[in-house]
């Protein structure tokens, strides 16, 4: 009994079928109502597919050409400085995901504008025969993540560097090229903690011996180019590119952290270091590099440029957006670092030179006796406030980037604006960069779900410095352009009759404050695959210009009455990315 009672609760552990009827005394019965076992087969697992090329691998493209319009913007009604054009961006970018942790990506692009090239007279080439350089590689890059089992990410090759709100590096991809650099960038990623630590180079003097050649450094030949006036008045004139002659090795490197303590708030705080070498272009033993006769070049020397800056903003969100209805950004940046070049020094107002002859070329060049080093001392802010009710935005926005007083004597007080994107911040018309200037603004927009967005801002934009230049877009002094004082020369009244007057250097008396006053306004709408918009500016120049185009300086018999003071500025851009 005990021995049918044991088999019994085996057949019941493993599953076996059996009936509650069965007895002692007929063990090998089945119940009539109970069906008798069964047994499937067992099916095997497949084997999962080997992967295959497409595993991981995506590809995008993207399409954007824009007609742009300029008029007068050197606000002289003598001159035909009027420009119309149409650019053309394409982009197609491929990108394989070895892993989930290893990915390389390249991205093509093609820039260029209609009609600049050789073209199709004949009807039997394609529009871009003879091209010189449109067609390029913007990305390419290799990204190792979460290395040793920590969000710590190895990004190396050619990569675009976006960083804050762009006023300092940035992609400026609103221009028809943008920028990318070509280097190594470690990143720690983590929910409350970024830090990205990067180097880049800049410019390489050095060529390879497989025939990659480079255009920087001291070489036995470069190409001319036609110097032309902006405004065409004057007759161009044949030069070769000596700031790419004198450059040599430079390179771009920073340490860029980001505390995140909360949605509601991101602390920025960085260093930018740009540092450049120039060499000498002869074999004098006076160092001059396109400054010829001028022994305070910085040929042989580096230039060092250290940026310290905070950025503090609520906008932690997608497309800078922020959780709070009252969103701002506030940042600021100081410059300091040596030019490399050695100065006579601020207190010899003797001006104590002596007469030295070079040995090589025979020549005698004056040289002070006492030296000192040209540093940099700049600042820079920027603060931007909005509140949004509903869909309509109100904003209010204050920058202003530091000027030189005396630009001769050992420092360099302008702000350098290094690698920017500034489209956004100082005006739609790009007139002026981060560099002596002091920009107030306000704006208005509506975003609707369908109809796209609608903006106007108004800035007010004038000098820091009213003895500094008047700085482009991309940081260059445009000198001629504005009422300047290189010296700060504070006590001279008189008036030189010549054709530029007192040229640069006049009495500070005489210097303009205000450079413009800019309208801006912007409307666009998406429509399926693509995105449509449209800008218009008006641009009011002030005294500063108005004082140098009417240059009251020259003589009456001279002096004619050439100042226009509006500019117009518009486009209509389509972009389609897929």
């Amino acid at each position: 009994m005990r021995r049918y009672f044991i088999l019994y609760v085996i057949l019941l552990a493993t599953g076996y079928p059996v009936s509650a009827q069965t007895t002692t005394t007929e063990p090998n019965v089945t119940s009539p109502n109970i069906p008798s076992p069964s047994r499937e087969p067992i099916q095997e697992p497949k084997p999962s597919p080997p992967p295959t090329w497409s595993d991981g691998f995506s590809a995008g493209a993207f399409v954007r050409f824009r007609p742009e319009m300029k008029y007068n913007f050197d606000f002289n009604r003598n001159t035909n400085d009027n420009v119309d054009f149409t650019g053309q961006k394409i982009q197609f970018f491929v990108q394989k995901e070895f892993t989930k942790d290893i990915i390389a990506k390249v991205t093509f692009q093609d820039s260029r504008l209609w009609g600049a090239e050789k073209g199709s007279l004949t009807g039997i080439a394609t529009a871009n025969d003879g091209t010189r350089q449109s067609t390029d590689v913007r990305e390419a890059y290799i990204e190792s993540k979460n290395n040793f089992s920590l969000p710590l990410h190895v990004q190396a090759g050619r990569q675009i560097l976006r960083y804050g709100d762009e006023r300092l590096v940035g992609s400026l991809d609103w221009t028809n090229v943008g920028r990318s650099f070509d280097g190594l960038r470690f990143k720690w990623e983590d929910k409350f903690f970024s830090s990205h630590l990067f180097v880049t180079s800049v410019s390489e003097r050095h060529s390879d011996i497989a025939g990659n050649t480079t255009n920087f450094g001291v070489k036995s030949q470069y190409n001319t180019y036609l110097d032309c006036p902006y405004n065409g008045t004057k007759v161009c004139t044949p030069k070769i590119d000596a700031q790419r002659q004198e450059l040599g090795d430079s390179y771009f490197t920073g340490f860029y952290n980001t505390l995140k303590p909360s949605d509601y708030l991101h602390i920025d705080l960085y260093y930018l270091g740009l540092q450049k070498e120039y060499l000498r272009t002869n074999n004098s033993l006076v160092l001059t590099t396109g400054e010829v006769g001028n022994p305070n070049t910085r040929a042989g020397r580096w230039d060092v440029l250290h940026t310290y800056g905070i950025r503090v903003t609520n906008k932690t969100q997608a497309g800078k957006k922020a959780l709070q209805a009252i969103d701002y950004s506030f940042e600021y940046a100081t410059q300091t670092g040596t030019t490399g070049r050695n100065m006579t020094p601020k207190w010899d107002f003797f001006q104590t030179n002596v007469s030295l002859l070079d040995p090589l070329t025979n020549t005698t060049y004056q040289q002070n006796l006492y030296r000192e080093k040209e540093r940099y001392k700049t600042f820079a802010f920027g603060a931007d406030i909005g509140y949004t009710i509903s869909k309509v935005r109100m904003g209010v926005a204050y920058d202003v980037g530091s000027g030189d007083p005396n630009r001769t004597d050992g420092s360099i007080a302008s702000f350098q604006n290094l690698f920017h994107t500034n489209h956004f911040f100082y005006g739609m018309a790009d007139q002026v960069s981060w560099v002596n200037m002091k920009s107030k603004s306000i704006n208005l927009s509506y975003a609707t779900e369908s109809y796209g967005t609608f903006r106007i801002d108004y800035f007010a934009i004038e000098k820091h410095k009213l003895q500094d230049s008047w700085y482009d877009l991309v940081g260059n002094a445009k000198s001629g352009a504005s009422t300047e004082s290189i010296s700060n020369n504070q006590y001279d009244v008189s008036q030189v009759l010549t054709e530029n007057g007192t040229g640069n250097n006049r009495p500070v008396s005489l210097l303009g404050r205000s450079l413009f006053r800019e309208v801006d306004v912007k409307y666009n709408l998406p429509y399926k695959n693509i995105l449509i918009e449209g800008g218009y500016s008006m641009i009011f120049a002030g005294d500063a210009i108005q004082n140098k185009v009417n240059d009251r300086t020259v003589n009456a018999n001279v002096y004619t009455n050439q100042f226009s003071k509006t500019a117009q500025f518009a486009y209509l851009m389509v972009t389609s990315q897929f």
